[in-house]
């Protein structure tokens, strides 16, 4: 544990999510990335009558949609992960659906574990200004103006970043997440194909691909902040979509920090992928599915996951309800298959 600004203790990013992990014998983490054309529309003509066509009745769908589709797979799913683009996008409403879906995850216990994908980057006061106002702590006026500090709008447990600009960006995270218990995950190897060419050039020094350096480096900049597992908050985004090779490259050059493993489901990961790279533990991965859970019902998701494409959209959360117990007792299986038992029987 570590202490945050108030002097009170706080739970440590990694420590937290492993004993998430057994507690809840899953390592699904559930993307809530909210998109109209896969909002039911009974739930859209429901906005529009309460608020009228525009942004204010999207924020009020996204609202609904998410607070439903988080009761519905609270039994199977570990974590959750908004990406910020799909809210931002609609301006202050959108962001206001953001917080309200924070607000709600943070009522059922979830915010501690819950990574917000917003791929911030920067340096100095600017880096600063990110890390504390999505993990930390800011300043607010208090009752005779002076400067008070309270707790981020946001206070997500971990947050996606960047490297590009690495030290100036990291050092700000760093600082937020040692002094918070929170984490971060460096883009390091995305789900997306063909894979970005500045991931793959080739240092000439080491004879190594860029991505590699990275872990590397990243492996080093998390040695101070493992916690009492050995597990360090700080990890790495590892596409789920590149295949149990790289996987197994990135689990020997980064052993102690998470891989969040994005693609598993819609973007054709199976189980077998999205657990590639756990440590013989049974810990060191957060596959995260999206569309596939949480569009469960529309008929271009269930196409591809080859279910019937007949389905009353407003049945959504069963159907949500179950992909996501299907995903979870999958990756179970395939970690049993793997490893050869499961973290929480042992």
């Amino acid at each position: 544990m570590t202490k945050n600004r108030k002097g009170e203790l706080v739970m440590h990013f990694a420590d937290d999510l492993i004993e998430e992990i057994i507690k809840k014998k899953s390592y699904l983490c559930v993307g809530l990335d909210p998109q109209l054309r896969y909002i039911p529309p009974h739930i859209r003509r429901w906005a529009v009558k309460e608020y009228g066509p525009g942004y204010r009745a999207v924020a009020e769908a996204f609202i609904i949609f998410n607070i439903a589709i988080i009761n519905a797979t609270y039994p199977f799913a570990l974590a959750y992960k908004p990406q910020m683009a799909f809210y931002e996008k609609y301006g202050h409403h959108g962001v206001r659906a953001f917080e309200e879906t924070l607000a709600y995850l943070d009522s059922m216990d979830l915010l501690s574990l819950t990574t917000e994908d917003a791929k911030r980057e920067d340096g100095g006061d600017t880096a600063d200004a990110y890390a504390d106002g999505h993990m930390g702590f800011v300043d607010v006026i208090g009752k005779k103006g002076e400067l008070i500090q309270l707790p981020s709008p946001y206070n997500v447990g971990a947050i996606t970043v960047t490297p590009w600009i690495c030290d100036p960006n990291f050092d700000s995270f760093l600082r937020v997440a040692s002094e918070n218990g929170k984490g971060f995950f460096v883009v390091t190897r995305t789900s997306f194909k063909p894979n970005s060419f500045l991931q793959d050039m080739i240092d000439k020094e080491p004879g190594l691909p860029a991505w590699q350096v990275l872990a590397k480096a990243v492996s080093k900049m998390g040695e101070p902040l493992k916690g009492k597992s050995g597990y360090s908050s700080v990890g790495i985004v590892l596409g789920a979509t590149q295949g149990s090779d790289d996987a197994e490259i990135m689990r020997k050059l980064i052993p102690y920090g998470f891989k969040l493993k994005p693609g598993f489901g819609f973007q054709g990961a199976g189980p077998d992928e999205a657990v590639a790279g756990i440590n013989d533990d049974g810990f060191g991965i957060l596959p995260n599915n999206s569309r596939a859970v949480s569009f469960a019902w529309h008929p271009v998701v269930r196409k591809k996951l080859g279910l019937p494409e007949d389905f009353d959209p407003r049945g959504f959360t069963g159907a949500s309800a179950d992909v996501a117990k299907d995903c979870r007792d999958k990756l179970n299986a395939a970690v049993e298959k793997r490893i050869g038992f499961l973290p929480w029987n042992k």
